[in-house]
């Protein structure tokens, strides 16, 4: 009966929280796109989810990133909580990838232009309009996050890395900030309604380089990320 109450509680604070902040973002981006003003709306968005789950992860390795500085976030991914996670956890401003059909959403789409969320079009992805979009992100301040998978782990279990996220550093330039995160699969799996609030582990790694790397270097770049996820994800799932 307590999930049942959890998530009906999150699911009221969500629907409120969503019809405050779309307006509040497209206004905002009308006024001004980088305003910190976005930021602090989009985490009190994300922070809604968190309340009502009673959620409050635990969180290990933000004195590794520089709050002002620029990256390409690599993670692994459990479960649709994962991105309001991030954006509360990481010390800087997180901008995430969006399938372009989300654009074609009334209002919403307009949000998530004025947010300056990425948008990509996976049946022709072109990383020129990808990399223009992240450039655009960095010069307002602001980090990229990237699933590594592609999409949920539909068992928790992390699935092989594709090569986007590491192209995308590489041509941009951008260091990587690996991250790995444990707990939000159990809460709410993928396809699941009910969530079953639980203990959320997010641990953030060292910045990896780019600068001087080359598209030679990318699935070298991937299996290094990929492996200290793995291992970080191992320790803190024992933990």
């Amino acid at each position: 009966m307590t999930d049942i109450i959890r998530t009906g509680i999150t699911y009221v604070l969500v629907f409120f929280a969503t019809l405050l902040a779309t307006p509040a973002f497209i206004v905002i981006g009308w006024i001004d796109p980088a305003s910190p003003w976005m930021d602090r709306v989009a985490r009190a968005w994300a922070r809604s989810w968190l309340i009502g789950l009673g959620l409050r992860p635990q969180v290990e390795g933000t004195d590794r990133v520089d709050p002002d500085g620029s990256y390409v976030v690599v993670g692994n991914h459990q479960s649709n909580l994962d991105p309001m996670c991030h954006f509360l956890t990481f010390p800087a401003p997180l901008r995430f990838l969006a399938k372009k059909e989300l654009y074609s959403v009334p209002v919403f789409g307009s949000a998530l232009r004025a947010t300056g969320m990425i948008k990509v079009d996976r049946d022709q992805p072109s990383m020129d309009f990808i990399n223009k979009q992240v450039d655009e992100a960095v010069a307002r301040g602001r980090s990229i996050i990237v699933y590594g998978e592609g999409t949920r782990s539909k068992t928790g279990e992390m699935a092989p890395f594709k090569k986007g996220p590491f192209v995308i550093a590489i041509q941009t330039g951008l260091p990587i900030v690996p991250v790995a995160i444990n707990g939000t699969n159990a809460i709410w799996p993928p396809g699941a309604k009910m969530m079953h609030p639980g203990p959320v582990k997010i641990e953030f790694g060292e910045p990896i380089k780019t600068v001087g790397l080359t598209l030679a270097d990318v699935d070298a770049l991937r299996d290094r990320t990929r492996t200290w996820i793995a291992e970080t994800l191992d320790r803190i799932s024992n933990s």
